[in-house]
């Protein structure tokens, strides 16, 4: 879980993914307006990043069902920044779109910590790979840090089960 996680996704889809589109409820208001967008994105051929606090298996499924209707695959990563560095964060930002920021940010903060049930390589929940995305002490996101989770996601050992065929001679 992290705040920095948008900064990442925002100047990954802008500078490095030209083909991919960001899907983001702070943005498009709505979990169903955001799966809208997905489905129309998927159809017209682009990768898409679902920039969204998804805090437990059964919300992760919604993007993952998604996918599976377009043959794609899907990657997670996760950031894994500590409560106190989010609320740092949050007490720091003003004007959230949704407002988290301030004394109610903290408060969502604490219900989201409550209720996060992180993705594990243990729990099959449709993902081709999954990485575990450390907190960056720079608190804007450079090219550099891009090009190393992307390079570190592409180095990571896919979940799925292979499929093999058996010769039957």
């Amino acid at each position: 879980m992290s705040l920095y996680r948008g900064r990442v996704v925002r100047r990954a889809v802008q500078s490095r993914l030209k083909d991919w589109r960001r899907v983001n409820q702070d943005d498009l208001r709505s979990r169903k307006n955001c799966e809208l967008h997905m489905r129309k994105y998927l159809k017209d051929q682009y990768s898409i990043v679902v920039d969204r606090c998804n805090f437990d298996v059964s919300q992760r499924k919604t993007w993952v069902g998604i996918a599976n209707e377009f043959n794609v695959p899907v990657d997670c990563l996760v950031f894994t920044a500590n409560q106190q560095d989010c609320g740092e964060r949050i007490q720091e930002r003003k004007n959230h779109p949704t407002g988290v920021h301030g004394q109610e940010g903290l408060g969502i903060l604490k219900k989201f910590i409550k209720n996060y049930q992180p993705p594990t390589d243990q729990t099959l929940e449709g993902f081709d790979k999954l990485l575990l995305v450390d907190p960056s002490v720079e608190p804007e996101c450079t090219e550099e840090r891009i090009d190393t989770i992307l390079a570190l996601l592409e180095q990571s050992p896919s979940l799925l089960p292979t499929t093999s065929l058996a010769s039957s001679s």
